[in-house]
């Protein structure tokens, strides 16, 4: 017989409850076996049937949040026996909505990353930490119903533990999702100071066990000279001895790349059009659904070159031609146009900055343009003077 401190009721059966647990359990492994986790680029396009329930994943993921938070409170309430008794049936009814609601919102973003434009490390660490969580939640469910059912307070503790460290490892996958859909300072830029410098010191602890190093390429071998010929009269002088091989300077590097030559290093305020005007202004309102994270069409607009590469619908930038310039294209369409940029919803372009792009892509979009020598028009010259303002 058990100790009555490691007693809070008499042992009850949960068969319903079982049956349910059990068979949300087969349903989450089964979904995992017809739609494995993705962390690279999707090798074929997913039905329209996957997209349009993977596209319920942002509403689906509200339910667990919610749910697990409530649950949170009710566990506080129910860490006494009077407390367990009071409150434990509805606590058990919460957390098997949460974990329901678990299942369905990661199954629902697997489905959605089929939809490509999702990777690196934040995708990578989202995608795990909501698996992770989610398995633990499951378990804690199971532990709870052997808690409940048996009357252990000593299985009650074990059940919190679990819970509580699964429902946090779920909070950080949601802010590396967060980083995904609003960009990696969302959470951290107005963040106390001693608070933000661990945040991102921990955000790059992270991300640092799922992304690839950066290697740069090795430098060259400065040339050295021939070995020295063997003297076969010594009573002469060598002229065979080695001689220092004097290298002249390399000239400044005009590598070519897309649109342009590669920008120069600047000194002072020698500040440049793309990357000081045109760059600031896309990572406002187009970078959100176009970086390295998260490219949305398989489009990036985080550097001149992937701008200028373009995505899956062609040409994303026709120097000279604002007007077969997919992103210009995509720009002037009316607002309610479904393939209206950015998004209903999303920050829209000012009528200013509208005309400064189709003005950089109509001189040549090019790199290498600076500030000082651009004639920018003249109804553009305030959203020019604010955006340079921003720039160190």
């Amino acid at each position: 017989m058990s100790h009555p401190s490691s007693q809070f009721s008499a042992p009850k059966s949960y068969v319903g409850t079982w049956v349910a647990t059990l068979l949300l359990i087969v349903g989450f492994v089964i979904g995992l076996l017809i739609f494995p986790p993705m962390f690279e680029k999707p090798s074929a396009e997913a039905s329209s049937g996957v997209l349009f329930i993977g596209r319920f994943h942002p509403i689906l993921l509200h339910m667990p949040v919610g749910a697990l938070g409530l649950l949170c409170i009710m566990e506080l309430a129910c860490l006494t026996r009077s407390g367990e008794e009071k409150l434990g049936p509805a606590a058990l009814l919460t957390l098997w909505v949460g974990a329901a609601g678990s299942v369905a919102a990661v199954l629902a973003g697997i489905m959605l990353s089929r939809e490509g434009g999702y990777e690196g490390g934040n995708f990578t660490l989202h995608q795990t930490l909501a698996l992770v969580g989610t398995a633990g939640v499951l378990l804690a469910l199971v532990v709870r119903i052997m808690a409940m059912g048996q009357g252990s307070q000593e299985l009650l503790h074990g059940y919190r533990a679990v819970f509580f460290l699964s429902f946090g490892v779920m909070g950080l996958g949601a802010h590396f999702g967060g980083n995904m859909s609003h960009g990696s300072k969302f959470l951290t830029e107005h963040a106390p100071e001693p608070m933000k410098s661990q945040m991102i010191g921990m955000e790059k602890w992270m991300l640092g066990f799922v992304e690839k190093p950066k290697t740069p390429p090795p430098a060259a071998l400065p040339p050295t000279a021939p070995p020295a010929l063997p003297n076969p009269d010594p009573t002469k002088p060598s002229t065979n001895a080695p001689t220092a091989t004097v290298t002249p300077p390399a000239p400044p590097s005009t590598t070519p790349v897309l649109g342009g030559i590669a920008p120069p290093i600047m000194a002072g305020t020698d500040k440049l059009v793309f990357q000081h005007v045109i760059l600031p202004i896309l990572e406002a309102k187009c970078n959100k659904c176009h970086n390295e994270e998260k490219s949305k069409g398989d489009l990036r607009m985080d550097s001149f070159e992937m701008v200028m590469k373009g995505g899956e619908n062609g040409a994303n930038i026709v120097p000279g031609k604002p007007a077969e310039s997919l992103s210009i294209q995509r720009i002037d369409l009316p607002a309610d146009d479904d393939e209206h940029m950015p998004p209903d919803g999303k920050d829209q372009l000012t009528p200013e900055e509208t005309t400064l792009l189709r003005w950089w892509v109509q001189q040549g979009a090019s790199a290498t343009l600076k500030v000082a020598e651009a004639k920018f028009p003249a109804e553009t010259q305030a959203t020019v003077d604010v955006v340079l303002k921003g720039q160190p």
